[in-house]
């Protein structure tokens, strides 16, 4: 009988050990992951459908648009052995070398400074056109980056089924595209329009697979999508043509083999208050995404027009828990101290000539007051070292 209680008291305690032991492990875990270390980022990504499969010609198709080395085992192995491959990948590393490499070094020593490192996991780029770059380098915990522009998301770039000559254009013309942001890290729109095309290299879709080979992420998925009439995304064109459809391409992507995916969707619209008049569908899109972290540049300040943008702004304004922004994006008055808490970096005289007419003197006078100091990297149109601005809006009220 003595032997039999003792036992039992014996289970009882393992059992009261076990429960608390356990209590422990899931305070400590909670208690870890709601103190993350500064400097430490969370691992967040999308899920995809269980039957997902990648098809690894999307990353060498995205290698080869970036000038780097393509796989032995790939069909486009020989061609990345040829001359001409290797005088585009010379081109293309100097380039880069000359003023990205070195920027975005400056940019995340200021960001790790600056940024908070917990923020809203869908970042939301207006006016981006294919600028996923600087959206990663500011905010490159994101798990979902929407961006939009004026042009088509174009063809996805299918070089393996192309003949040699056909290669060579391809990327010859996508060099030519690449040559103005590459210097002064931003994409003029008159050129724009010349230089980007709905051809599969130069195409949007190709400079944003560009960009994330180049800042060494995997693609692992490329395809067309769509905003239907409801504002529900999809994959394929209804048989009956439906009027309202919002062209994109969505592309999947990842630091590494084990590390979260993520997904970047574009989307081709013209948001004047007009053009959303007719495309209803559009906004209710956007607020279906949640909270956004918003960055915005060289955004030839349309939103500060009292008229034409109010759309838009207003989504972007009352969807947005964090905005960084240059001076072109939401004018200072659209920020009342009551809702944001604002912190200025950089330097401010005046817009460049094209808009002149933009000129914030209340922004001025908080530069002038609250600055942290010069930024000592390119961002916006006035793209050289030390003439750069930012503002960090952080949401206080509702």
């Amino acid at each position: 009988m003595y032997m039999k209680t003792t036992l039992v008291q014996t289970l009882s305690n393992i059992r009261r050990h076990y429960v608390f032991t356990c209590i422990i492990i899931l305070i400590t875990f909670f208690c870890c992951g709601a103190n993350t270390p500064q400097g430490e980022h969370k691992n967040t990504g999308v899920t995809l459908d269980r039957n997902f499969t990648i098809n690894k010609q999307f990353n060498e198709s995205a290698l080869l648009l970036a000038g780097m080395p393509i796989p032995a085992a790939s069909s486009l192995y020989m061609y990345s052995q040829t001359n001409e491959y290797t005088s585009y990948c010379t081109h293309i590393e100097k380039n880069w070398s000359r003023l990205q490499y070195a920027n975005q070094q400056k940019i995340v020593q200021w960001r790790d400074k600056f940024l908070p490192y917990n923020y809203t996991k869908t970042v939301f780029y207006p006016f981006s056109g294919p600028d996923i770059i600087n959206a990663l380098i500011f905010f490159p915990d994101g798990a979902e980056y929407i961006m939009f522009g004026l042009e088509l998301p174009g063809e996805i770039p299918a070089p393996h089924a192309l003949p040699v000559a056909k290669i060579r254009s391809g990327l010859s013309g996508l060099g030519v595209a690449l040559n103005n942001v590459l210097n002064v890290n931003y994409f003029k729109t008159i050129n724009m329009a010349k230089e980007i095309s709905t051809d599969s290299f130069n195409s949007i879709t190709g400079v944003i697979m560009f960009f994330l080979s180049r800042t060494g992420h995997e693609v692992v998925d490329v395809k067309k999508v769509w905003i239907d009439n409801n504002s529900v995304l999809v994959t394929a064109l209804p048989q009956k043509k439906e009027p309202k459809m919002i062209p994109g391409v969505e592309i999947l992507f990842r630091k590494s083999t084990n590390a979260p995916l993520k997904r970047v969707r574009y989307f081709q619209l013209n948001v004047i208050d007009y053009s959303l008049a007719t495309y209803t569908n559009f906004i209710p899109y956007l607020e279906s995404q949640g909270r956004f972290t918003t960055i915005i540049k060289s955004a030839s300040y349309l939103m500060h027009n009292d008229t034409k943008f109010t759309k838009i702004r207003a989504l972007t304004l009352s969807h947005s828990d964090y905005i960084l922004q240059d001076d072109s994006g939401i004018a200072l008055r659209f920020f009342p101290p009551q809702k944001w808490k604002l912190t200025f970096h950089g330097t401010y005289s005046k817009p460049v000539s094209l808009f002149a007419h933009r000129y914030q003197q209340d922004f001025m006078d908080a530069m002038k007051k609250y600055s942290t100091g010069p930024l000592p990297f390119s961002y916006g149109y006035n793209f050289r070292e030390n003439e750069s601005n930012l503002m960090f809006a952080k949401r206080v009220g509702k």
